[in-house]
């Protein structure tokens, strides 16, 4: 009895861990792109979501070519990144213009300064880092 009492404490240990893990390093505050998406170089600001069970993103700087700052400046970029039990957060990411559909995304928490993410739409995807600013 024992040791059914200990393996299912390492059991729920093991499920849960990842959890701990994406609470533990919070994806809130301020996170630069590495790299430009779409011609854009941004500052993103990620906070909670009205509710506070997810994560959600605007973009609180941005440059880049025909660039208009002031039509893009605050525009939610990211919404809806729900942690998961592997430590990865899954969401939506919608650029602020042109026409493509919000897109399937996943953030990955590399560590507590970086930030790895995917997003896909019909086999179409763009990925990138991102690093937390102080």
């Amino acid at each position: 009895m024992r040791h059914l009492s200990l393996s299912l404490i390492s059991v729920c240990c093991a499920l849960f861990a990842p959890l701990s893990f994406a609470s533990a390093n919070s994806l809130t505050g301020y996170w630069r792109m590495d790299n430009p998406l779409e011609g854009m170089q941004a500052v993103l600001e990620v906070y909670s979501c009205q509710g506070g069970d997810t994560f959600c993103a605007k973009i609180s700087a941005v440059v880049g070519p025909d660039i208009d700052r002031h039509s893009i400046l605050n525009s939610e970029l990211l919404r809806d990144l729900k942690p998961q039990r592997d430590g990865t957060f899954k969401g939506k990411l919608k650029m602020p213009k042109g026409r493509m559909p919000a897109l399937n995304t996943t953030v990955e928490p590399k560590d507590d300064d970086s930030l790895s993410f995917k997003a896909c739409f019909l086999g179409q995807c763009r990925s990138g880092t991102l690093s937390r600013l102080y």
